[in-house]
């Protein structure tokens, strides 16, 4: 991609000496689009340059990204050369810390759903409890008492 503030007259106008051809190249045709044209035609810059140019021009274009992404690596390796064990170090204290945060988060959360659970109203928890009761087979108690043939205390001293 190419700097906005790189015009190209620092370089001393165009390379076969005829001046700055990019500035006339981004200027609207005043003729109309060329000879034979009702009105402005495709942009086709691309197609009248020389190979060599439109080359020169992709290479210029990726050379200022390119020298970034070198003096980042350089710096990098710079970095570790002189500070390589302490942001190690740096790091994994970060990391460690925010995965300290994290574990904490999850307990906090898991107390949280725990509580709402033991919280739920007590009409759910009853019908629960019943539920269970009569998948286990048992009747109410009430029930279960006036199945049961009964014996008066004086009957019981008897046998």
């Amino acid at each position: 991609m190419r700097d906005p503030s790189d015009s190209g007259g620092d370089r001393g106008g165009s390379r076969d000496g005829r001046g700055d051809d990019r500035s006339r190249e981004r200027q609207p045709r005043s003729d109309g689009g060329g000879p034979g044209r009702g009105g402005p035609g495709a942009d086709t810059r691309f197609l009248q340059l020389e190979l060599s140019q439109v080359m020169y021009a992709e290479a210029e274009a990726v050379a200022r990204p390119a020298f970034r992404d070198l003096l980042l690596e350089a710096a990098k390796d710079r970095l570790r050369e002189r500070f390589g064990e302490e942001i190690t170090a740096l790091a994994q204290l970060a990391v460690d810390e925010l995965l300290n945060d994290a574990q904490a988060s999850f307990e906090i959360e898991g107390r949280i759903q725990q509580y709402n659970e033991e919280r739920r109203p007590p009409v759910e928890r009853l019908r629960e409890l019943f539920a269970a009761r009569r998948a286990r087979g048992e009747a109410r108690p009430a029930q279960a008492e006036k199945r049961a043939p009964r014996t008066s205390p004086r009957a019981r001293r008897k046998r």
